[in-house]
């Protein structure tokens, strides 16, 4: 992994430094000037929270802190006749170079540049939960995605993330044909090597080559002219959403089937919190007041990392004595599993074809004293809301 060990990755590293160092001196394409740093709206990721298009000279010129580490080096596939040509025993080759030899890590020159973390301040930063997008917009395939931790907290194997305006060779964007770059500078040396991705980040952000060879290159986006957040996707009743759900209240049984209960809810009392209600009452002995709340999901089960589902409401029941609270409970597909907190694993056991299904109950059952006296089991809703934190893939 150091970088004052490149002099012995052998001729086959060796020749292609040569090469990109032939690249670097011939002449350069033009460079992107500006970045634009687009937030969306966390119900409706086709509506703009706030946006700013950044000049590198604005960069250069008016944030506080200027990136300057040094050379910088990453890794790229490493290929068994590389590892051989360099000198290792085919025994010992693997993908991913654990021991961090070095083979196929390649300088990329000095640069100059902002961290992303400082651009995304002009858009009031991202927030826990959202994700990253890093893009050449005439290129989708060149799209990354990078979650809030890989910004603010990434730890020493990957380093701060910073989009570079100035080369050591080519000089200022848009002179430079390959900026404005994202690179990774981490505190104690400028290296990004495959182990470095494979430790930093999770594997749904891991870049390969032709399947099988990690690239921490891959990751380094050239021609930046886009930079998107998506927060963690909101799914309530509130106007204005891409979202699709629905909502029913009534009574239930003690193990009420998936479409209980089914009368239909004034889904704009519980479209925000205004102390405006959705009150549900039982009606026969036996029963407890329920509301029922379906999400349809627009986000693949196995790319959700988090659901978390919030209920704003109170509970009661006409017996002082009897349980005043209520219970929270996810379809499963079989039955109702109660629940607190944010479910982080097991996700797509409660996608259910599309569906996340979730049912607010009171806990106590309508019942009848000796008095002949009704005590029922009531239950009002405020607000209700499921965000939905997820990933796309790189």
């Amino acid at each position: 992994m150091k970088k004052d060990r490149f002099s012995g990755y052998g001729f086959s590293a060796l020749f292609c430094l040569c090469v990109i160092c032939a690249v670097l001196v011939a002449p350069a394409a033009a460079g992107t000037e500006s970045v634009t740093v687009t937030k969306y709206c966390d119900n409706n990721y086709s509506v703009v929270d706030d946006s700013e298009t950044i000049s590198y000279t604005d960069m250069r010129e008016n944030f506080t802190h200027v990136v300057s580490n040094g050379e910088i080096y990453m890794q790229g596939p490493v290929f068994e006749d590389e590892w051989i040509a360099a000198g290792f025993n085919a025994s010992d080759y693997n993908v991913w170079d654990e021991d961090e030899v070095g083979v196929n890590l390649v300088s990329y020159g000095a640069h100059n540049g902002t961290s992303i973390g400082d651009l995304l301040i002009r858009v009031e930063n991202m927030s826990p939960g959202a994700e990253l997008m890093v893009a050449d917009s005439t290129y989708p395939k060149a799209d990354r995605y990078f979650s809030y931790d890989n910004v603010y907290t990434p730890g020493p194997s990957k380093g701060d993330m910073v989009l570079t305006w100035w080369d050591s060779v080519d000089g200022f964007a848009p002179n430079w044909g390959k900026g404005m770059r994202l690179y990774f500078y981490n505190e104690t040396e400028n290296n990004f090597t495959n182990w470095d991705m494979h430790n930093s980040l999770p594997s749904w952000y891991w870049k390969n080559y032709s399947v099988t060879y990690p690239s921490a290159k891959g990751l380094s986006v050239q021609t930046v002219d886009t930079i998107k957040i998506f927060p963690a996707h909101r799914y309530d009743f509130a106007t204005g959403g891409d979202t699709v759900e629905s909502a029913y209240k009534g009574e239930v049984g003690a193990s009420p089937a998936v479409n209980e209960p089914s009368d239909a809810v004034n889904t704009s009392k519980i479209a925000t919190v205004d102390s405006v209600f959705e009150t549900t009452s039982s009606v026969n002995n036996d029963k407890f007041a329920a509301q029922r709340f379906v999400f349809d999901l627009s986000e693949d089960a196995a790319n959700i990392e988090k659901l978390a589902f919030t209920w704003t409401g109170t509970s009661s029941h006409d017996k002082d004595s009897a349980n005043q609270d209520a219970t929270t409970y996810i379809w499963d597909g079989t039955g109702y599993d109660a629940f607190t907190g944010d479910i982080t694993s097991g996700i797509s056991d409660y996608v259910v074809n599309g569906d996340v299904t979730v049912l607010v109950k009171q806990n106590a059952a309508q019942y009848v004293d000796d008095d002949e006296n009704v005590f029922k089991s009531h239950l009002e809703t405020d607000y209700v809301k499921l965000v939905v934190t997820h990933h796309h893939s790189n």
